[in-house]
């Protein structure tokens, strides 16, 4: 909840020390916004030629773009970064999941090829 507070004061022209390290929470917003979308579009593109996992990927996708729209309306209620930080456990949770779900194919897709072996 304090780094939406400090972003906000940063971008209103407030100074601060090097003990507050603003450029991790402007790397961890970069990174958020830009590679972790990205890897889940492979991630759907992926399941999709492999016939297993959309559904994950799909979830994941959903909960990726909540997560993006909570951090983004955190900075005008910096009360949305307990939000932030609990669906973030949502969205490790999804990505556990749907990569077991990959892992073990041949488990759950009926029309798998015979010589796929999970991951493990």
């Amino acid at each position: 909840m304090t780094t939406f507070l400090m972003i906000q004061a940063i971008g209103a022209g407030t100074t601060m020390s090097e003990d507050d390290a603003p450029v991790t929470a402007m790397l961890h917003g970069m990174l958020g916004q830009t590679i972790i979308p990205i890897l889940v579009l492979a991630l759907i593109v992926v399941a999709l030629f492999a016939h297993a996992g959309l559904k994950w990927a799909l979830w994941l996708a959903a909960a990726v773009a909540v997560q993006i729209t909570i951090g983004i309306l955190a900075f005008d209620a910096p009360w949305l970064g307990l939000l932030h930080a609990a669906n973030a456990f949502t969205v490790l949770a999804l990505a556990e999941v749907g990569a077991y779900a990959v892992a073990h194919a041949p488990a759950y897709v009926p029309h798998a090829k015979a010589s796929m072996r999970p991951a493990m």
